[in-house]
């Protein structure tokens, strides 16, 4: 549906409104377990359309607008990094839900070491992944960065009590076109202990502690080589939570506008899929498993289990938006501001909703 050039030019699937693309990162949402069901499918053709993956296109041609929302016709759900970035500073798009479904991530030190807080970490060193591709916004560093100076902030610290050291990606993956999520994250074959200038840094011993996300801390700790120091998902304040997140569903607006129709497909089986994960969360921890980098059904099982899958639009997931645009605003990541309430639009998901409860 187009070859490499359409997709750097913008052109592609401009004549073919009917057809949408979609990318779904590789996290915990429901759009993945709509696309392996085969309810996306479905949802699609009752209204007359089709959903192609964007990384089928061939030569990896859908590696940046998977960052950038780069096509007139695309659906994207995950991160909300990049989804930000793209509204603020790259094109016009309509949030049109989210998912909160992650947790805060977690400080990593050596279990040798002797350092058992990140109040022992005064003094020290934290390392910071920094990548070396500019054509995407960084969303690893981004949300690595807020984990560490809210870490810090926990422990009474700040910046200036610690050296924070950047360590450079060269960030150029390159993957084989695949058909669906499955088949295309299967080809992820990096671990924790092997992936990250950071992580390497701290196994090095140049390093005193690094950021993580809990799927990465949990197979270092099983190793006997590392410990977590910090853990931001163990304090009442949600907004601790907010890392790379809430997950949000984002389509070009203009397609939107067009053909409201098919954003309501595929809210409709995003809603069937959420309801389906929160009644049958190991079933769901086995498709995860596929679908994620992350590859331990019983964790991930357990990571999941008291979040809400059914998208929302709720006020408690507008108000973690503003909190991740703020911080990509006041350290310089994106240029312009714009209310998150107002890229907000709820009318999909309302008739979504009332559509399947009919």
């Amino acid at each position: 549906m187009g070859n490499l050039a359409e997709v750097q030019s913008g052109t592609i699937g401009q004549s073919t409104l009917t057809s949408a693309y979609y990318t779904i990162c590789p996290v915990f949402v429901a759009s993945n377990i709509a696309v392996e069901l085969g309810w996306l499918d479905e949802e699609f053709r009752r209204v007359g359309a089709s959903a192609v993956y964007l990384r089928s296109l061939p030569e990896n041609g859908g590696w940046l607008p998977h960052y950038r929302h780069s096509l007139p016709n695309l659906f994207r759900d995950g991160g909300a990094i990049p989804t930000i970035h793209a509204r603020a500073d790259l094109t016009r798009t309509h949030l049109v839900a989210s998912t909160f479904s992650q947790s805060g991530g977690v400080i990593i030190a050596r279990a040798d070491a002797g350092i058992h807080s990140v109040a022992d970490l005064k003094g020290h060193r934290i390392g910071l992944s920094r990548s070396l591709n500019k054509d995407k916004i960084d969303f690893t560093r981004v949300t690595a960065q807020r984990g560490i100076l809210l870490a810090l902030q926990l422990a009474g610290l700040s910046e200036k009590d610690v050296s924070i050291i950047d360590f450079d990606d060269p960030d150029t993956p390159h993957f084989t076109p695949a058909q669906r999520p499955a088949e295309f994250w299967q080809q992820h074959t990096s671990t924790p202990q092997t992936a990250g200038a950071d992580l390497q840094a701290l196994r090095d011993g140049k390093v005193e502690a690094v950021y993580g996300h809990e799927t990465r801390a949990a197979q270092l700790i099983a190793s006997g080589e590392y410990t977590v120091i910090e853990d931001l998902s163990r304090h009442p304040d949600w907004t601790l939570r907010v890392a790379n997140s809430p997950y949000t569903i984002a389509v070009n607006a203009e397609f939107a506008e067009a053909h409201p129709e098919v954003v309501v497909a595929f809210l409709r089986a995003a809603i069937r899929a959420g309801r389906w994960i929160n009644t049958h969360r190991n079933a769901a921890a086995e498709i995860f498993a596929r679908v994620t980098v992350h590859r331990d059904p019983a964790l991930i099982a357990q990571l999941i289990a008291a979040y809400d899958f059914v998208p929302t639009l709720s006020a408690q997931n507008i108000a973690g938006l503003e909190i991740q645009k703020k911080f990509l605003l006041e350290h310089g990541y994106i240029e312009n501001d714009f209310a998150i309430r107002d890229w907000a639009r709820p009318d999909y998901l309302q008739q979504a909703l009332a559509s399947l409860d009919a």
